[in-house]
C-alpha cells in the first residue's frame, strides 16, 4: 500500500513538473525583443526563437557594428527624417490647402519635444519603427497636445486587457513600471500580428550573425598577419620535451614576428589544416550577407555603397531612387501619415485634415528633366508659372498666377462645329 502511495505521489510530482515546464516554455516563447533593452547595452534578439548559436550573437549593439545593418538603418531613418510632413485642410468641395497655423503642424515643423528638433525626433522615431514598433508618449497641457516623446520600444510590452483594450506596460531604466492606454501612447507598427509589428532585425538575426562571424574571422586572420595554422608531422617518435619545444618554436610562426623564419629539420613537415580565405570564400560570403540583409530591410544594396554587382532596381540612380520610394519607403510614409491623422487628431477632425510627406524633393529629377517637365505642365495648364517658380525656390512674378494653354488647342465640340479659332502664328 505504501509503495502504491509513493508511486502515485511521484507520478503527481512528475505531472506538475511537466505542466510547469510547459508554462515556462510558453512564457519564454512569447517573449519579444525588437531593440536594445538598455539603450547603452542592448539585448539578445530572441523572437523568433532560434536554436542557432550564430543567431544568438545578433544583439542590437553588435548588429549595428555590421556596416550593412548600420547603413540600412541610416538610409531609411535619415531619408524619412529629411522630408517635411505637411498638413492639409479640405474645404467643402474636397479641395485641399496646406495649413501652417494648426498646433499639430507647428509641433511637427519645429520641436516635437523640449529635447529634439523635428529632424532628430523623426530619426529616433524611424530607428524604433524600423525595429518593428515605435511608441510615442503623448503629453498634454490644458487638454492640448504639446509634446511627443519616443519611448524605447524594448521597454514597452503591449497587451490586451480583459475588456479587449490595448495596454502598454512600460519599464523605465530606474525600474519604475507604468501602464498606459491608447490615449497616452501613440503606437505605429510595421506589418505583423496586429498587436505588434514584426522586426526585420529579429528575423534577420541568423543572416546578421553570419555577417558578424565572417567579420570576426577576417579580423582574426588580419590580427594574425594572415599566417596559416596547421601541424608538424614526422615519421619519427618524439619525446614529450621535444614536442613541447617544437610547439614553442612554431608558435612564433603562427603568432610571432612577421619576419620570423622557422627552420624545420629531422624530416619535419608543416601541414596546413585550416581553410584559407579562398577555400571558405569569405569575400563571397560577405557579399551575399550584404544582399541578404538588404533584402530584409527593403533597401537596394547600391544605396549602402555596394558596387559588387548589378542591381535589379534599375540602371540609373533616378530609377533606383524611384523604385526604392515605391517598394521601400512608401509603406513607411503611408503608415505614418495615416497614423498621425487617426491618433493625434480628434475623431471629429479625421475627415477635415490630411498629412503628407513632401516627397517631391526625394524624387527631384535632374535640372534638364525638370525644365522640360515644367514647360509641359505650364503649356498644358496643369500649373501656373508662379507655382513652378515656388517649387524651384524662386520668388513669384507679376501675372504668373494665371493658367495658360497653347493657342491652337480647342475643345472637340468646337472643332466638330467648325468654330475653332485658327492659329494665327
Amino acid at each position: 500500500m505504501t509503495a502504491k502511495i509513493a508511486k502515485s505521489r511521484l507520478f503527481e510530482c512528475l505531472e506538475k513538473d511537466k505542466i510547469n515546464r510547459a508554462v515556462d516554455d510558453a512564457k519564454e516563447s512569447n517573449t519579444r525583443s525588437t531593440g536594445p533593452a538598455n539603450p547603452g547595452r542592448g539585448t539578445l534578439i530572441d523572437f523568433p526563437r532560434s536554436k542557432s548559436r550564430i543567431a544568438s550573437t545578433a544583439t542590437w549593439d553588435r548588429a549595428m557594428t555590421l556596416s550593412v545593418v548600420f547603413a540600412c538603418h541610416k538610409v531609411l531613418a535619415e531619408t524619412v527624417a529629411s522630408l517635411p510632413l505637411e498638413m492639409f485642410m479640405f474645404d467643402q468641395d474636397r479641395n485641399r490647402k496646406q495649413i501652417f497655423d494648426h498646433k499639430l503642424a507647428s509641433l511637427w515643423r519645429n520641436k516635437p519635444n523640449d529635447e529634439q528638433t523635428n529632424v532628430e525626433f523623426k530619426e529616433t522615431f524611424m530607428l524604433n519603427l524600423i525595429s518593428g514598433n515605435v511608441y510615442v508618449r503623448k503629453h498634454y497641457y490644458h487638454k492640448e497636445l504639446n509634446q511627443l516623446v519616443v519611448i524605447n520600444n524594448a521597454s514597452v510590452d503591449p497587451k490586451l486587457n480583459n475588456k479587449g483594450k490595448k495596454e502598454y506596460h512600460i519599464t523605465y531604466s530606474d525600474g519604475k513600471k507604468e501602464i498606459l492606454t491608447n490615449n497616452e501612447i501613440w503606437h505605429v507598427k510595421l506589418f505583423g500580428t496586429g498587436l505588434v509589428g514584426m522586426s526585420p532585425l529579429a528575423y534577420a538575426a541568423r543572416s546578421i550573425g553570419i555577417g558578424l562571424a565572417t567579420d570576426d574571422k577576417v579580423g582574426r586572420i588580419m590580427e594574425n598577419g594572415a599566417k596559416p595554422s596547421g601541424a608538424l608531422s614526422t615519421d619519427k617518435s618524439l619525446k614529450k620535451e621535444q614536442r613541447q619545444s617544437l610547439r614553442e618554436e612554431m608558435e612564433e610562426l603562427v603568432s610571432g614576428d612577421d619576419w620570423f623564419l622557422p627552420v624545420l629539420e629531422g624530416g619535419l613537415k608543416f601541414e596546413r589544416f585550416s581553410l584559407t580565405p579562398e577555400d571558405i570564400e569569405l569575400l563571397e560570403t560577405r557579399k551575399f550577407t550584404v544582399e541578404e540583409i538588404c533584402r530584409f530591410y527593403g533597401v537596394p544594396s547600391v544605396l549602402v555603397n555596394d558596387t559588387s554587382g548589378s542591381t535589379a532596381w534599375g540602371s540609373g540612380i533616378e530609377q533606383i531612387v524611384e523604385a526604392f520610394y515605391r517598394f521601400g519607403l512608401r509603406p513607411y510614409f503611408e503608415r505614418i501619415e495615416e497614423s498621425v491623422r487617426l491618433n493625434l487628431l480628434d475623431r471629429v477632425d479625421w475627415d477635415k485634415y490630411e498629412f503628407e510627406f513632401k516627397i517631391k524633393d526625394l524624387l527631384r529629377a535632374s535640372i534638364t528633366a525638370r525644365i522640360s517637365n515644367n514647360k509641359s505642365r505650364i503649356e498644358s495648364g496643369q500649373a501656373t508659372i508662379n507655382e513652378v517658380r515656388k517649387e524651384e525656390g524662386f520668388s513669384p512674378v507679376e501675372g504668373g498666377d494665371n493658367l495658360m494653354i497653347a493657342a491652337n488647342l480647342i475643345t472637340l465640340d468646337r472643332a466638330v462645329a467648325g468654330g475653332g479659332q485658327k492659329n494665327e502664328s
